[in-house]
This record gives structure tokens, sequence and C-alpha cells, in this order.
């Protein structure tokens, strides 16, 4: 295969691809049917059972034996994940921004079926919708109790454990379209750091998709809304991860410090934002969630173009110019979203109850972004113009 893979689990590039069986043995990849093969094989006639069983049993044979992609490092990769483009998305915040509890009920709204009015829907590889429900979906959505905080990463080379799902897409006189896309959460503590990036944060070198997650207690405005402890953290630490984020986006992909990223989506994500709705400046409205259809999009990305503006003004005027500026100048024509994740707040580690708000919007940008769903609206190609090239 002649373009470039990224391993779900270890996050690292590799061109060829191995095959082994359910026991571990390196085997020799299946054949690969031809051009013509795949074209005439719904006219064919079906083959005759008499060589040895069913077609029912030769299926259950060949799920035993489980055949399957392998990378360089030995990791399973989902069934047919080779054949569809990935989108690698770190999530990235520092310590108690929410990062784990964003994406747990971003998931489990996907799985409900949140995005079936756009004709889409999602699955798990095995390995992430294990993880997912013990480690995620079933303290936070079903016992209720926040999650803990995301473990450091210990050793060069350890996974952050992603989470791969698959976006399916059909509609009515168009073929099926499909994408992959790895979600990883990076550990808030390891971000500032330009050598804790280089040594633990090696996945975010890959990423094609950024959703950067800010609590509003770190602004100096809002410290009315910061959790315990929150408000002690200021504006460097996360104005200096976004610098350093912004280098390390660029510097992998070979180009100056001042280039426009053209391969990467970016969104920013003011988290708890239910605790802001009493704050008479706060654009109340942009904390929504909002009909979804295909027309609609249009519109829909529009509303997401000025509530951003909004936002990025409310979050200025509360002492976050400087972060803004570095925000905006630095990632690649970035979208600011209110969100809730829970509504609530946890009261002796638990949430009383979980209603989500604006937990849709960014995931909406960053499908659009990487050409899966329309992305009129977004106006992204005048962007694209005004920035200088690298």
């Amino acid at each position: 295969m002649s373009r470039d893979f990224v391993c779900p689990r270890c996050l690292e590039r590799f061109a060829l691809s191995a095959w082994q069986n359910s026991a571990g043995q390196r085997v020799a990849p299946p054949p690969r049917p031809t051009a013509w093969r795949r074209f005439t094989d719904p006219f064919r006639v079906p083959e005759s059972p008499a060589d040895g069983g069913s077609m029912e049993q030769r299926a259950a044979l060949g799920d035993a034996r489980r055949l399957t992609a392998v990378c360089p490092n030995g990791h399973r990769l989902p069934p047919d994940y080779l054949e569809r483009p990935t989108v690698v998305v770190g999530l990235v915040g520092l310590t108690g921004a929410s990062k784990s509890t964003y994406l747990t009920v971003l998931l489990d709204l996907l799985y409900a079926g949140a995005l079936a009015p756009l004709d889409i829907s999602v699955e798990m590889d095995e390995e992430s919708a294990d993880r997912f429900e013990v480690n995620y979906r079933q303290p936070l959505m079903v016992d209720k109790r926040q999650l803990p905080l995301t473990p450091l990463l210990l050793e060069e080379g350890q996974s952050p454990e992603p989470l791969t799902v698959v976006f399916r897409r059909s509609s009515r006189g168009a073929p099926e379209r499909s994408i992959n896309v790895v979600f990883f959460d990076a550990s808030g503590e390891q971000l500032y750091r330009k050598e804790d990036l280089g040594r633990f944060g090696k996945f975010l070198y890959v990423a094609s998709g950024i959703i950067v997650v800010l609590p509003p207690g770190i602004f100096p405005g809002l410290a009315s809304a910061a959790d315990p402890g929150e408000s002690s953290i200021g504006l460097a630490r996360p104005t200096q991860m976004l610098v350093n984020l912004a280098d390390l986006l660029r510097s992998a992909r070979g180009l100056k410090k001042d280039a426009y990223l053209a391969d990467v989506s970016a969104s920013v994500i003011l988290s708890k934002a239910d605790k802001l709705l009493s704050h008479p400046d706060f654009p109340a409205d942009a904390l929504r969630d909002p009909d979804l259809s295909p027309a609609a999009l249009p519109r829909l990305f529009e509303e997401v173009r000025a509530n951003s503006g909004r936002l990025v003004d409310f979050l200025e005027a509360n002492g976050g110019s400087n972060l803004l500026t570095a925000l905006l100048g630095r990632l690649p024509d970035p979208t600011v979203h209110a969100v809730s994740a829970t509504g609530s707040e946890p009261t002796g580690g638990r949430y009383p109850s979980i209603a989500p708000r604006g937990v849709l919007e960014p995931l909406l940008v960053l499908l659009a972004r990487h050409r899966f769903i329309p992305r009129e609206g977004l106006e992204l190609e005048q962007a694209l113009a005004e920035w200088p090239r690298g």
C-alpha cells in the first residue's frame, strides 16, 4: 500500500500491515480480489457447498480463525480499517477541564442515534467498545460518578488508549461513505512542556483534528465559576499549552511556525458552560442543541460562526485576550463552542442528573472540515486564502 496509515492503538504511522491468526501467529495476507472480481461478485452464482460444508459453516470457521491485519507493533486493526480514511482527534486541555467527561457523553449520544437525522450511524471496534463501557460509560452515564483524572503516561511509547469510532453515512441513491475517527484524551499535566510532549505526547504529532477544552474558571473575570483549585491555574499554562501544540503540529509536517495547517481541524470548547448562564454578559443562546437535518446544516454552521465570535468577545472581556489571540492566531481557523457535558455539578463525587447541551457541534465542525458531511457555511476557503503559506 502506497499511503501511510495510523494504528488506532499505538498511534504510530506505517505503510504496510502484517497479518496474524487467532493464535497470534504471523501469516501471509489473504489474496486481494481483483477489480474485475469485485465488480462481478454481485452477479456470480453462489458456489456449491460440496467442497467442505455449508456457507454458514465456512463463515463460522472464518470468524473463529480470525485472520486480522496488524500494525508493525502487533496491534490488531479493526475490520476493514485500512479501507477507510482515518482522522485522529486529540482532546487537549489541562487537568480537570472535563475532556474525558465530554468524550464519554459525546460517544453515548452518538450511540443513542444523535446523528441519525443526518443519515449517520456509528460503531466501535470490539476493544474500544469494551474499554468505553467499563472505563467511561458505566461509571459516568449509569452510576453517575465523576470520572477520575486522566492518568499520566509514565513510559515513552505508552498508549493513551484511544477509542476508534467508525462513522457511516448513507443517503438514498448514493453509495455509503465511511470514516475512522480515533479519539484520544491527552493527560493535561504533560501538555505544556515541550520535552513532555516529545516524550509522552507523540500521539499529537499524527493528529489531524484537535479539540481544545478550556474550563471557564481559568479566566480572571469568571473566577466565580471555578472548581476548587481551578482559579489558581491562571492563563500562563493554558497559553503555553496552545503555543506548544501549534508548534508541534507544524513541526510534524515540516512547516514554518506561521504556515497554515491545511489538513488539521480545530475546535475550542468552553466547558461547564451551564455555570455561566447567570452571568449577565454570557451569550446564553450559544449553549444549545440545534435541530439536525441535511438541509439545515448550512444554517447551523453560519450560527456556529456567529456564536463563536460572540464567545470570543465574551472571553476577551473576562481577561482572556492574550490566550484568545494565541489561539486564533496559531490554530487553523478554530471555532469556539459553549458546552455543558453534564448540565449539573457533582455532589460527593456523583451527579444528580446528566443533561448534556451543545455537545455535538464541535464534532459536526470536525466532520465537515474533513469532508464527511457538507461544509457549506463554515467559509473555510476565505480563511485559507488569508493565511500565509509556509
